[in-house]
This record gives C-alpha cells, sequence and structure tokens, in this order.
C-alpha cells in the first residue's frame, strides 16, 4: 500500500513539473510573439491574435502550446524568416503535432526563432534575444 502512494505521488509530482514547463513555455511563446512586428504578420493576424493570446496564456501543456506554436508560424510572411525554412517547415510542423514533452516544444519554439530574420523582430529582441533564449533551454 505505501509503495501505491509513493507511486501516486511521484506520478502527480512529475505530472506538476509537465504543467509547470508548460506554463513557462507559453510565456515564452507570448513573448517572442510580443515581439514580431505587424510587417512580419499576414493580414489576419491582426484579428485573430487577442483570441490566440488568450487561448495561449491558457495552456497547461506543451501540446497545447506547440498547437499556438503552429498557428502563429502559419501567419507569419515568408519573407519573415531565412529561406531555409520552406524546406524544414513541413517536418517541423510534423515535429510539433508529435509533441509529448514541455522540452520538446521548447526546442522546436527556439528553431523557429533562430529561422526568423532579425528585421522581423523589433528593436529591443536583440536585447532580450540571449536572455529568453537562456530561459526557454532552461525550461
Amino acid at each position: 500500500m505505501k509503495l501505491r502512494a509513493l507511486l501516486i505521488a511521484m506520478a502527480g509530482t512529475l505530472l506538476l513539473a509537465h504543467m509547470a514547463a508548460a506554463a513557462s513555455l507559453e510565456k515564452h511563446l507570448l513573448e517572442l510573439e510580443s515581439h514580431i512586428k505587424w510587417e512580419a504578420v499576414d493580414g489576419a493576424w491582426k484579428k485573430m491574435r487577442p483570441n490566440w493570446v488568450a487561448t495561449t496564456g491558457g495552456c497547461a501543456d506543451a501540446k497545447c502550446v506547440a498547437e499556438q506554436l503552429v498557428q502563429l508560424e502559419t501567419h507569419v510572411q515568408w519573407k519573415a524568416v531565412d529561406s531555409a525554412w520552406t524546406t524544414r517547415r513541413k517536418g517541423w510542423i510534423r515535429d510539433l503535432k508529435e509533441v509529448t514533452a514541455p522540452r520538446e516544444a521548447a526546442n522546436l519554439l527556439l528553431e523557429f526563432e533562430e529561422n526568423m530574420r532579425g528585421q522581423a523582430l523589433d528593436a529591443q529582441w536583440k536585447a532580450l534575444r540571449d536572455e529568453w533564449t537562456a530561459r526557454v533551454k532552461g525550461g
């Protein structure tokens, strides 16, 4: 009986850790999005952004964050990403659809940011980028 209780407690702790990691991950996604210039996204983004922000802010797991990241990327214009993104994008979206853990989603978020062109992000991003990257890598 004690072993069962211990296993249940450990599973609960692991679940809470995953939820906490996803919670910080959604904040990282929101932070990146807030620095993407309007010129870098399509016209539909402005209208759908408030709902996207609310949904992203309510994400409780990595799967939700991954879905929101796909939505954001879908509205980022091709001129805002490196040319190599055209070949990686399909596999990247497939990888996001298969996400089960916050670390996987974090790595894909970092990959997306790394493929964004500097002119697609506002002037503040350059100063914030290294700290943001470290936080995303740290979970």
